[in-house]
């Protein structure tokens, strides 16, 4: 069985801290609405956010690939609610922000922002929202209006509702490093919490798949969650604005000595004996993990390990994102 998973390279900010990504969804129908939609993402590009910029999905698969995807790897959702159709006692607001609105919301986002167009009916999940922006009437002030509601609602750029990769490291050949019974070289993770305001709970970590460069990736047949480095545990608190390290894997051997032939292990919750390997010989292989913790996104990282002889080995991380 293989399988493909899709992720989103985070932008870092020139001060190492995460850009927040604000997930924006507005009308774009006539000359007037797109104008407005690019005020909108220049005046938050100019405040320091990095900006998706929604587009009408017409298919069930462009919602799941596109509009899913980018709710999932942002940090931040504003809805700027035009005028639609004329009812009795005022207008309708787009049917399909409202349904991108109840996404963002069953995605558990705590960062929302509504401003609506002046004669705009609370329908659909907007009706049970309290929204206490002020309203816009057309191109005019709309950018005004949007930027005293980011005002309020005190948005800043350095702001993340989703774990992220830091340092990633290997321990020296001499003198190797040993955990139980395997001794080599341990690759290391941190993983950050860049939230101000709530931890990083019953954070875990596991190895989701993997293959040698350039072929398919398998799930990986150790599905044990993997060690928190520096704790006798298999998950961390990551408290806000911190950091904690995971074991991603071992290149060494299971037992005293190394003068056997090195292998790739998992320092895991895998309570077996003898200890299976991972298969990886010599060469560049592909790995990927998934980081959990509660009310967080699932952090996808994927990782790129090259093998010489023995415990000669390198990693660097290609690329991270939601799943």
């Amino acid at each position: 069985m293989y399988v493909y998973v899709f992720t989103c390279r985070p932008v870092r900010m020139d001060n190492g801290g995460l850009r927040s990504k604000v997930f924006v969804s507005c009308g774009q129908h006539g000359a007037e609405e797109r104008q407005i939609a690019r005020d909108v993402c220049g005046l938050l590009r100019a405040r320091g956010f990095n900006v998706y910029l929604a587009i009408d999905a017409q298919t069930i698969l462009e919602i799941n690939e596109g509009i899913v995807r980018e709710l999932k790897n942002s940090d931040c959702y504003l809805l700027v609610n035009f005028r639609r159709d004329a009812l009795g006692n005022g207008f309708r607001g787009s049917l399909f922000s409202n349904q991108e609105f109840a996404i963002a919301y069953a995605l558990g986002f705590r960062r929302l922002l509504v401003v609506n167009q002046e004669g705009v009916l609370p329908e659909g999940m907007l009706r049970y929202v309290g929204i206490n922006t002020e309203r816009f009437c057309g191109q005019a002030d709309c950018c005004a209006v949007v930027g005293r509601a980011l005002d309020r609602a005190t948005w800043q750029p350095d702001y993340s509702r989703r774990l992220t990769a830091g340092e990633l490291r290997l321990s020296p050949i001499m003198p190797p490093t040993q955990y139980g019974n395997l001794v080599g070289r341990f690759l290391y993770l941190d993983i950050r919490n860049d939230r101000p305001d709530i931890a990083a709970l019953e954070c875990t970590a596991r190895l989701f798949a993997y293959a040698p460069a350039g072929r398919p990736l398998h799930l990986s047949r150790i599905r044990s969650p993997l060690k928190a480095t520096g704790r006798p545990g298999f998950s961390h608190t990551i408290f806000p604005r911190s950091h904690e390290a995971f074991d991603l894997l071992c290149v060494g051997v299971n037992g005293p000595g190394l003068k056997r032939e090195a292998r790739v292990y998992l320092n895991s919750a895998l309570d077996v004996s003898p200890l299976p390997d991972l298969g990886i010989a010599k060469g560049t292989w592909i790995l990927q993990y998934q980081f959990f913790a509660i009310e967080f996104p699932i952090l996808t990282v994927t990782v790129e390990l090259s093998r010489g002889e023995h415990l000669d080995a390198d990693a660097r991380i290609l690329e991270q994102g939601v799943a």
